[in-house]
């Protein structure tokens, strides 16, 4: 299985279910603040990596049951990610999954203060970020669906969570278009707006039930693809009987 993530946690689920994973990021530090196992290997792929070379660190061809990007596809060289899946992904049973999460359901007193802060990100969200923001619904994607979601149909999920105050706040001064505002001067998550969750929130040491609102695709190779690399693995087997004469 290979994933590609931005959140470590899921590394942490997947692993329970398969007997090796394959986790790859652009960002060194990041692995390095990874959850060690023994059934996960870690791995560095640079933007100036080749797809051959992609191909051959994660197995190889026809290698992958389970390709999943999670909170990540949208920061990606789509074509590459894209031609590196064909060719590691199984042709008979590969899956690959994407998703993103893009609100957060707290309360009815937090909600709508959540919103507020929402529609301040629009003058600094950059295009890559909007295609979260839209939950994958303008995002290509060219597999076949398996009746989880297709290309501009993403399937919504409630992905239940516990959060204390301090990781909310923490969360919210993280948030990509929040840091892009700071760097342009601007401080959306100020000290005044702190004080209004806190009000909402109530005990400070409350960890709260929360659910993320994620919206997932899940295909598999196309049947055309399936049928080329077939024909081009029967071509090599072929060629290395007509060597062996």
């Amino acid at each position: 299985m290979l994933t590609i993530s931005r959140l470590t946690f899921y590394i942490s689920q997947l692993v329970e279910h398969y007997e090796k994973v394959v986790a790859t990021d652009i960002n060194e530090a990041q692995l390095k603040r990874a959850i060690k196992h023994s059934r996960i290997s870690y791995h560095h792929t640079p933007k100036n990596m080749s797809e051959d070379e992609m191909v051959a660190l994660v197995g190889g061809e026809n290698s992958i049951d389970l390709i999943v990007a999670a909170q990540a596809a949208h920061f990606f060289d789509l074509t590459t990610f894209y031609n590196v899946a064909k060719r590691v992904l199984r042709k008979e049973g590969g899956l690959i999954a994407i998703w993103v999460y893009n609100d957060l359901i707290i309360s009815p007193e937090i909600d709508p203060i959540m919103n507020r802060l929402l529609d301040s990100t629009l003058p600094f969200r950059t295009p890559i970020i909007n295609l979260a923001f839209d939950g994958y619904r303008t995002l290509p994607f060219p597999f076949e669906s398996i009746g989880m979601g297709s290309e501009g149909k993403p399937v919504v999920l409630d992905l239940p969570h516990k959060l204390s105050l301090k990781g909310f706040i923490g969360f919210l001064r993280s948030w990509q278009p929040v840091v892009k505002a700071r760097e342009q001067g601007v401080e959306l998550v100020s000290e005044d707006l702190i004080n209004k969750f806190e009000e909402a929130w109530g005990d400070e040491n409350q960890v709260k039930d929360v659910s993320y609102k994620a919206h997932m695709i899940v295909g598999k190779i196309p049947v055309s693809i399936q049928h080329v690399r077939c024909e081009s693995d029967q071509v090599s087997e072929d060629g290395n009987k007509d060597l062996l004469y």
